[in-house]
């Protein structure tokens, strides 16, 4: 599903494909610009997106979940937030020799993809770039917008259990 840039998604369509999971399996399509208005605030252009549900709450809600655990003891451990509460999912990627680098994250708030790699397709000796410089950047929007601690919304149709694993 990765491929490299070659034989694969693009940056932009694989981060739209986990903002769905982020928005609760509603797709939309990404776009650079929703509207364009002049000067009297006459609306010149409007390309609001169009939204479809691609699969369930609860699957995006289920996929959320196991992507935390990425964050907190698997190999997106160097993407989590250091400096604040705010729930943060993701998924790390890398193609073969470690050509391309990927990660693809998501808080409450933001959805955002770092790919790292080399025109011609060579190894990478440090693998954990991307990693950092998406929590880097991440973290300073978070900061900037003020935005507040907050856990991802559980839907209704989820029901969770404690399980005792020494019974």
């Amino acid at each position: 599903a990765l491929g490299g840039l070659t034989d694969g998604v693009t940056n932009l369509e694989l981060t739209a494909a986990y903002a769905s999971i982020a928005n609760g399996g509603v797709f939309i399509e990404p776009m650079l610009y929703t509207k364009i208005i002049d000067h009297d605030g006459n609306v010149l252009i409007d390309k609001t997106p169009v939204k479809r549900q691609v699969f369930k709450d609860s699957t995006a809600y289920m996929l959320t979940s196991a992507m935390e655990d990425v964050l907190d003891i698997g190999t997106g451990t160097a993407a989590k937030f250091s400096s604040s509460d705010i729930a943060v999912a993701g998924k790390t990627g890398t193609t073969s020799n470690d050509i391309d680098l990927w990660f693809e994250g998501f808080t409450p708030y933001y959805t955002a993809g770092i790919w790292g790699g080399w025109d011609l397709n060579k190894d990478q000796v440090n693998t954990t770039y991307h990693k950092t410089l998406w929590k880097t950047i991440m973290e300073k929007v978070h900061k900037e917008k003020k935005r507040k601690p907050k856990e991802f919304n559980i839907p209704d149709s989820i029901t969770q259990v404690r399980i005792c694993r020494a019974c």
